[in-house]
């Protein structure tokens, strides 16, 4: 009889160990990624500023690996306690994909102390020190790469069952879904959490200087977020058609059935993402000479996106799922959306809804890349509730993350591999939207905790101990 968890149970506890190790994962992947294009930003263009972007969030990143590796090492304990059979079963299949798994593992951590221990050694070698950043993000690739492997055969596992090869497993339908949205995801993470670090610094900067640098290095942070993040949609979109195609009943399960509500929620929580993004640079445009002009239109982008927002989050109607009936003298109509609006509540008017916001996000980006070329940037001169901006955001980020990587899992309804291996275990069953929004705040809350102590070590002490920064220029033309 496979031990259980005293307290909160096997399925929470895996839950709390695993999703915090994802989210470190996450960022240890989407952060060097972002470090590495800034340190040759800054040899291509000689702006200091890159190198010491670079090189300070590299301290965070460095602290943050060991992390993850306990976090790791926490997530398979806990697995391989209550969920034997299930492991036993992944290890056979998986077996050499583990193995490489480890050998990957132990080679990543040696390029990132490589990485960060050589960067003075190095510092007339840029060429071999970049390199060697760019080995380190190819084998964290590779390492996310397997992962999605298991992941991803959890839920659409192989067709020919115990015919299938090694590479079957592997490559199964939703393989290359998952890759594409869970590396877009990473450099978004990567990006506005570069930005919570940089608003933090700036909200307790002492010189004119060091908040002209970290108003600086937040715009480039959130530039890459906003980036991405405009594209993360759309692999989201890749990742769902090839679940429709595999099997509609786990399409229908998640967004018409149990987890409906769920892609409510998650409707509200991107939204607020890109309402965000938009925010802070709808605040900072105004340090911009002559910039105040484009407040009309930015304004007016947020109404469309508000909008698209309202179109997004509409229900069809507000039932659990397909087979509950409505209450006891409730009729249907009075829990469903009026018939003259009823096509709200369709894909359709989402996906138009969603691209709608895209493209205003990206018209809102170009606004900005406008006034840059037109004025000059006094860095530093930005209100403090545009950092606050820059701090709420990736809250969200870290958050919706939780909440999707959940949603993926539950979507194998009450199978450990779908069709393949049930969950016999006492909590086979679908939790509540509200059971898992306290899960992943509960993880969220726990990941910050952490960052707040790596950022703590890794940002402020190693800041007083370098003293003041260099003078940096206060006012460009420059941006990211």
């Amino acid at each position: 009889m496979p031990v259980d968890v005293p307290l909160i149970g096997a399925r929470s506890a895996v839950w709390v160990v695993a999703e915090l190790h994802l989210f470190f994962a996450a960022f240890i992947l989407g952060a060097p990624i972002f470090i590495v294009v800034c340190e040759y930003l800054g040899v291509r263009t000689r702006d200091q500023r890159y190198e010491r972007l670079a090189r300070e969030t590299m301290k965070v990143v460095t602290l943050a690996y060991s992390l993850t590796a306990i976090a790791g090492v926490a997530f398979l304990l806990l697995l391989a306690g209550p969920y034997q059979r299930f492991t036993g079963r992944l290890l056979a299949g998986f077996g050499p994909v583990f193995g490489a798994y480890a050998i990957l593992i132990l080679a990543e951590n040696l390029l990132v102390y490589v990485y960060w221990y050589s960067w003075d050694a190095l510092a007339r070698r840029k060429g071999v020190h970049i390199a060697i950043g760019v080995a380190l993000n190819l084998v964290g690739t590779v390492v996310m790469l397997l992962m999605n492997a298991v992941g991803s055969f959890m839920l659409t596992p192989p067709e020919q069952g115990a015919e299938a090869t090694l590479w079957d497993l592997v490559n199964n339908a939703t393989w290359s879904g998952l890759n594409l949205h869970r590396f877009i995801a990473n450099i978004t993470f990567g990006g506005f959490m570069v930005a919570l670090f940089a608003a933090i610094m700036f909200l307790t900067a002492r010189t004119e200087e060091d908040r002209a640098f970290y108003d600086w290095m937040g715009f480039t942070g959130n530039f890459i977020g906003v980036a991405s993040l405009i594209a993360l949609p759309l692999a989201g979109y890749v990742l769902a058609k090839e679940l429709f195609v595999y099997d509609a009943t786990i399409a229908t399960f998640m967004m018409a059935d149990k987890l409906s509500s769920f892609f409510v929620m998650q409707g509200v929580l991107v939204s607020l993402l890109f309402l965000g993004a938009n925010y802070y640079m709808w605040e900072s445009i105004q340090r911009i000479e002559g910039g105040t002009r484009f407040l009309p239109l930015v304004r007016r982008s947020f109404a469309a996106m508000f909008v698209g927002t309202v179109v997004w989050v509409t229900p069809q109607n507000f039932l659990p799922d397909l087979t509950s009936s409505p209450p006891a003298g409730i009729a249907l109509a009075q829990i469903a959306i009026p018939e003259r609006a009823a096509f709200l509540g369709l894909m359709m008017a989402k996906a138009l809804a969603v691209t709608a916001i895209i493209l205003f996000t990206f018209l809102t980006y170009m606004l900005y890349r406008r006034a840059i070329a037109t004025g000059r940037i006094a860095w530093g001169r930005v209100a403090a509730r545009a950092q606050y901006a820059l701090i709420v955001v990736p809250t969200v980020a870290v958050f919706t993350m939780g909440l999707m990587g959940a949603i993926r899992e539950l979507a194998r309804q009450d199978w450990h591999v779908y069709r393949a291996l049930r969950d016999t275990t006492p909590y086979w069953y679908t939790p509540t939207l509200g059971y898992t929004v306290l899960m992943t705040g509960v993880v969220t809350v726990l990941f910050f905790l952490f960052m707040t102590f790596i950022f703590t070590v890794g940002f402020k002490l190693g800041h007083e101990r370098a003293g003041p920064a260099a003078p940096l220029p206060g006012r460009d033309r420059g941006g990211a």
